[in-house]
């Protein structure tokens, strides 16, 4: 009985998940705030991967051909999932809407199997249900696009699940793995973790290093290499602050937020449902003050509680004081936090019925209440090939304000007319022309320059004849070098710096280390 009641439960939850995200595996296009950056991310990440490169750092096509290092920042992720996915459907822009409904999917499942092993099935499913109808995820996938918030939410819950089930090397790989989802996130739901992983299971803080360490890869160079870009923050957070009516009052828009002239017509509620599901909770637990997981849900009650406070104006003067804060942008971000806690109150609630079983009735109304968000906008099917026949999409830099361009030129509104040009001489022969490893022969008349129309970042090295010359970009950012009069080989090749490859050990034997950890406490 035990055993059949699991499986109901759990095609519940999953059947629900499928119904919300039906129209991400269709064939109609959704049109999101960021969908289209990130179509033509997977489109480049996918022929970097191609290439041989495993941790892709540039995309040598976009900012009109003179690529843009904006893999050295933007949370890779995401672009992993989307170029395997897209290897199946030939096409980024279902790879992209794929990939968020699996992510979509996974936060269903993982909210199901942590939910299951603190309450059991029925709760477990009404949970799971409950979070996944929270209404701010169907703006996150519907309105705004965001793959990365999708994916770095479900990892959340993934590590709230390996963490109750003491599978602590797991745990802090899908931590890692949360990290790499998304910058922004990973900033938020590291001391929200950390809390979780101090109640429920203290040894889980110090395997957060473990993934942390097994990052490094990437967050260390984006980090310490962000003084070569323009800027990673363009948004205002002051004009994204949300009023106590727009927490409470259900609403549905998919414009912009803001206070500009686009108005705050994106939705910014919490949701019937999850108020409902958390009230339930309180009164759950002081029905029975020692319930096992009442330590838990006080830290929870806290933390919605800050989240709400800091998504209002009167919270600005925090925001202006605590200045790593503002990297977050948009206060209503937040709401993120209702999604595991809206999940958990219903689960908790349901637990503490006689019958289990009327839980069900709320994972009904949350379907009932939220289905119609589940329904976005659908326009005619667009394919990979409407986006690279069309220079405003390949040529642009695929970031909010040209935020990736670096500070010694801005994003180049034209292509170059070749991609290498030489003055004083020609080019004779070439050997090889890879993404990031240019080898070609040049023939000078007299002393002149060699320029390479790529853009100059960090780790670009120049040789001439074998031996490595300065590379000249202080003029407008573009690789050019000093060339004597005669036949000489050049070659431009894009290499790691010391903090790359510090980043690259780091993680490699970071999972090392803690594989032989984990393997040795399962002896």
């Amino acid at each position: 009985m035990k055993s059949k009641m699991l499986w109901i439960s759990a095609f519940i939850a999953i059947a629900g998940a499928i119904y919300a995200v039906m129209p991400l595996f269709g064939r109609s296009y959704i049109p999101t705030h960021d969908g289209e950056y990130h179509i033509i991310r997977i489109v480049e990440f996918s022929r970097m991967l191609g290439a041989g490169y495993l941790v892709p750092r540039w995309a040598p096509d976009m900012n009109s051909g003179y690529g843009i290092p904006i893999f050295n920042y933007h949370y890779p992720l995401p672009n992993y999932v989307g170029s395997l996915v897209r290897v199946f459907t030939h096409d980024a822009v279902y790879a992209f809407q794929m990939s968020m409904g699996l992510g979509y999917i996974a936060i269903t499942a993982a909210s199901y199997f942590w939910l299951l092993t603190l309450f059991g099935a029925v709760p477990a499913a009404v949970g799971a249900v409950v979070a996944a109808f929270v209404p701010y995820l169907f703006v996150d996938m519907y309105v705004r696009g965001s793959i990365g918030e999708v994916w770095a939410t479900a990892f959340l819950l993934l590590c709230f699940y390996l963490l109750e089930k003491k599978k602590l090397f797991w745990f802090a790989l899908a931590y890692g793995f949360l990290i790499l989802s998304h910058n922004i996130m990973a900033m938020l739901y590291t001391p929200f973790l950390l809390g979780v992983t101090l109640i429920r299971n203290k040894k889980g803080a110090l395997w957060m290093l473990g993934g942390i360490s097994a990052s490094a890869f990437f967050w260390l160079p984006a980090l310490i290499e962000s003084k070569y870009v323009v800027g990673l923050n363009t948004v205002n957070f002051r004009e994204h602050f949300i009023q106590v009516f727009q927490l409470l009052m259900p609403s549905w828009g998919t414009e912009f937020s803001g206070t500009g002239r686009f108005g705050t017509t994106m939705s910014t509620q919490i949701g019937i449902v999850p108020v409902m599901a958390i009230a339930a909770a309180i009164w759950a637990s002081l029905r029975k003050p020692k319930s096992a997981h009442k330590k838990l849900f006080i830290y929870f009650l806290f933390t919605i509680g800050l989240c709400i406070m800091l998504m209002l104006p009167v919270s600005a003067f925090i925001w202006e004081l605590i200045t790593p804060l503002q990297l977050v942008q948009y206060p209503w971000r937040l709401l993120s936090f209702v999604i595991p806690i809206a999940g958990f109150s219903a689960a908790m609630w349901t637990y503490s019925l006689k019958r289990p079983l009327w839980g069900l009735l709320l994972a009904v109304m949350a379907v009932a209440v939220a289905s119609s968000y589940a329904r976005p906008v659908l326009y005619a099917p667009r394919s990979e090939s409407y986006y690279m026949s069309r220079l405003n999409f390949t040529d642009g830099t695929s970031s909010l304000g040209n935020s990736f361009s670096t500070i010694w030129t801005g994003w180049k509104e034209t292509r170059p007319a070749s991609p290498v040009a030489v003055t004083n001489g020609k080019m004779i022969a070439q050997s090889q022309s890879k993404y990031l490893d240019k080898e070609f022969t040049v023939f000078m008349d007299k002393d002149g320059n060699v320029t390479v129309n790529t853009l100059y970042f960090p780790g670009w090295i120049a040789s001439v004849d074998g031996k490595e010359v300065p590379i000249n970009y202080r003029k407008d950012g573009i690789i050019r070098m000093s060339v004597p009069q005669g036949s000489h080989a050049i070659r431009v090749r894009f290499s790691d710096t010391p903090v790359r490859m510090t980043g690259t050990i780091i993680s490699i034997v970071s999972v090392a280390v803690f594989a032989i950890l984990g393997y040795t406490s399962l002896q």
